[in-house]
């Protein structure tokens, strides 16, 4: 928790030193599988999930570079189910959500109507809302890469953005163990998440 209060201050800190020249509401569908893993000599294997996340962001300029810090909340549905078919004493049925805090890079065309854009960077993940029968197994903080593509679509005074995107996982989304039913479970490697994200942002 300190941890997590300490990250959003010094990112509210780097908010405040930059001058925002755009700021967007955004809304969309995301489909997540946690990469198969095995716990204790066994593999798991979990199937892809969809949920849904909403967030706002800031954007402003360094050069021809936008930056775009944001906030999102992602609700990504019950990751571990399938987890029920390999250890039987077990249940799998646990909503996962998540707070993702995205810093991206973008660069783009500029068109009077419509201009594309690619962006990249780094994003940082918390557990949230989780059930908790395994909220204190899952990592506090894991990390992941984001790269994507969209459009920025003028209509009068707003700004439209559809966008595509993939995050890769790249820190270990499970703490040391899974405790579930008095089951113990301890995983042989990493395991990560991966999620695709279909999404549009309203620019104001």
């Amino acid at each position: 928790m300190k941890l997590r209060l300490l990250f959003c201050g010094l990112f509210l800190m780097a908010a405040s030193d930059a001058v925002a020249q755009r700021f967007g509401l955004t809304v969309g569908v995301n489909y997540q599988q946690l990469s198969d893993i095995s716990f204790n000599d066994l593999e798991a294997q979990f199937d892809n999930k969809q949920g849904w996340h909403v967030g706002a962001w800031f954007q402003f300029s360094i050069g021809p570079i936008g930056v775009r810090p944001g906030l999102r909340y992602v609700a990504a549905g019950e990751l571990f189910e399938g987890l029920n078919e390999t250890f039987p004493a077990t249940r799998d049925q646990f909503d996962v959500s998540l707070v993702e805090v995205p810093m991206l890079f973008q660069y783009g065309i500029d068109g009077p109507l419509i201009g594309p854009y690619v962006f990249a960077g780094p994003l940082v993940r918390f557990p949230s809302f989780t059930d908790k029968v395994i909220s204190n197994d899952l990592a506090p903080l894991s990390v992941a890469v984001e790269v994507g593509a969209g459009l920025r679509i003028n209509i009068g005074g707003l700004r439209l953005y559809p966008e595509i995107a993939y995050t890769f996982g790249v820190s270990n989304f499970i703490q040391d163990e899974l405790v579930i039913d008095f089951v113990t479970l301890t995983p042989q490697d990493e395991q990560r998440i991966n999620t695709a994200m279909l999404r549009l942002s309203v620019g104001l």
